[in-house]
C-alpha cells in the first residue's frame, strides 16, 4: 500500500473541464482537455509505464492528482471523475491512470 502525498497539480483552469481525447505514442501520452470556459489544454506525460483507462473521453474532470510511488523516478497522474462521489445510478465509471516520469500542460487553440 502506497501512504505518499497525493498533490493535485496542472493547470487550475482545466479543473471542472473536460477530457477531449488521449493518444499514445510511445512512451508518451497526450491528453486534450476543454476546461469550464471553453479554453484548452494539453497534458504530455513522458515517460510512461502504464495506462489504465475505461472511456475517458468526455469524462468531466475533477483535478488532477501526482503520488510518488515506489519505483524510482515515476509518478502516478490520477485524472480524477468529478462524477466518481455521485449517486450509484448517476456514478460514471470512467477513469484514467497514467504511471509517468513527468508531465507537461500547455494551452492549446
Amino acid at each position: 500500500m502506497n501512504n505518499k502525498p497525493i498533490r493535485y497539480v496542472g493547470n487550475p483552469g482545466f479543473h471542472d473541464g473536460f477530457i477531449r481525447s488521449v493518444s499514445q505514442t510511445d512512451d508518451k501520452v497526450l491528453v486534450s482537455l476543454a476546461g469550464p470556459t471553453g479554453k484548452r489544454y494539453a497534458v504530455r506525460l513522458d515517460g510512461v509505464s502504464t495506462v489504465e483507462s475505461h472511456s475517458p473521453q468526455g469524462m468531466m474532470l475533477y483535478a488532477l492528482s501526482e503520488q510518488d510511488i515506489d519505483v524510482e523516478s515515476l509518478r502516478c497522474y490520477d485524472f480524477i471523475n468529478w462524477h466518481l462521489d455521485q449517486k450509484e445510478e448517476r456514478k460514471s465509471k470512467s477513469h484514467l491512470r497514467i504511471v509517468a516520469s513527468g508531465f507537461t500542460v500547455t494551452k492549446s487553440d
